[in-house]
This record gives C-alpha cells, sequence and structure tokens, in this order.
C-alpha cells in the first residue's frame, strides 16, 4: 500500500526559568493553538471574533500559533510573485489581527509558507519584524530559518524552533544563499533527511 505523505510543522518549544524556583514563584504558562489560517485583517472584517479569540488565548506567558499562510502585497499576486500550491495568501495587516489576538510568538514554517515563493517568504518576514512578533521556521538563509526566535516573559526565557515536513513545494526550503523554510525533508519510504534531522537537533541544544 502506498504511503500517504502528510504536511505537518514541527514545533519546539525550549524554556528557560530566570531565577531560583520557589512556592511562591508562579510557574510559565503557555498557550499553544494549531494553523491560523486567517485571510484578511480580522480587525476590520471581524471584529467580534477577533474578541472572542482573544479572549481565549490571552492570559498565559507565551501564547503561541503557527501562521499557515503567506503574506501578498497588494498589487501580488504578478509575474514576479506566481502562486503555487494553495495559494493561502493574507494582506500585510493580518499580521497586525493576529498580534492584537494576543499572540506573541509565532511559527512560519509549513507547506503554505512558499505559496507566493520567494517573495512571499520575503514579505512575511518584513511583515512580523514589522510587527514585532518572535517567530521562527523561514529566513532569508537556511542558517536564518533554523534559529529559534526566543521570547523573554516574566518568569523565564522561551525558545521556538520551527521546521516542516511533506507537501513542500519545489524550491520551498531555504538554502545558504535562498529564502525558504526549515525543511525537513522526507524520502519516498519517510525516512528523515539525516542533514536535516541534524541540522534541526542542534538548534534545538543549541537553544536549550
Amino acid at each position: 500500500m502506498a504511503s500517504k505523505r502528510l504536511s505537518v510543522s514541527l514545533l519546539t518549544l525550549a524554556c528557560a526559568i530566570a531565577g531560583p524556583a520557589s512556592a511562591q514563584s508562579p510557574a510559565l504558562t503557555v498557550t499553544l493553538t494549531g494553523q491560523t489560517m486567517i485571510r484578511s485583517d480580522m480587525r476590520a472584517t471581524a471584529p467580534d471574533a477577533l474578541a472572542t479569540i482573544s479572549s481565549m488565548v490571552t492570559g498565559a506567558d507565551v501564547v503561541m500559533t503557527n501562521f499557515e499562510v503567506v503574506v501578498a502585497e497588494p498589487d501580488q499576486p504578478n509575474a514576479e510573485a506566481r502562486v503555487q500550491g494553495a495559494g493561502f495568501l493574507a494582506p500585510p495587516e493580518a499580521l497586525d489581527a493576529v498580534k492584537a489576538m494576543g499572540f506573541n510568538l509565532i511559527s512560519t514554517s509549513n507547506n503554505h509558507s512558499a505559496d507566493l515563493r520567494i517573495p512571499g517568504v520575503l514579505n512575511t518576514l518584513r511583515e512580523v519584524e514589522r510587527v514585532g512578533l518572535p517567530h521562527s521556521g523561514t529566513g532569508r538563509t537556511l542558517a536564518e530559518a533554523a534559529a529559534p526566535a526566543y521570547l523573554e516573559t516574566a518568569h523565564g526565557r522561551v525558545a521556538l524552533i520551527s521546521s516542516a515536513s511533506g507537501l513542500i513545494a519545489q524550491g520551498g526550503g531555504a538554502t545558504p544563499t535562498q529564502p525558504g523554510l526549515n525543511e525537513l525533508r522526507v524520502s519516498a519510504d519517510n525516512v528523515p533527511n539525516e542533514q536535516d534531522s541534524r541540522r534541526i537537533l542542534q538548534s534545538i541544544r543549541d537553544a536549550a
């Protein structure tokens, strides 16, 4: 029977609690959500839904999500930024909405990271940096895509390492000189690529 290829986003949180622990010190709290497939600026298009989501996720030290779309500029797609795959695109303001919901740490590595090819990767990086959200999983180079994101909280420092595997568009993975995502390649018989595995595990060790 042929094996099924699935798209998987792989996320690792490494927590370092600052200072000595005590019975009176509250623990670091984490809220994790799955895919955020937001296609508009929900502050304008769905403010009631945004408020509901915010009430559900805020309150923890870490509020993390996987940003499962790619940012497109108003004139995109175009000849220089062509759609591939499902074409899950969002305006730049979608990340303002994500931040307004209360998320403070995001992964950008998934099977839609390259839906607008390299221009989309660069758009998303520019916008997450503009809104000031720590992020990991894509980068201008492979080293940047594999690097952890760090979030300083009142109860400790948290690192996020993100990668994705399966159903990644051809050329979506970052290289030493090309923007893209931190891809874990898998063979047809579901064996992880040794080089990718070593890189991801080393990122986890470096962040711990």
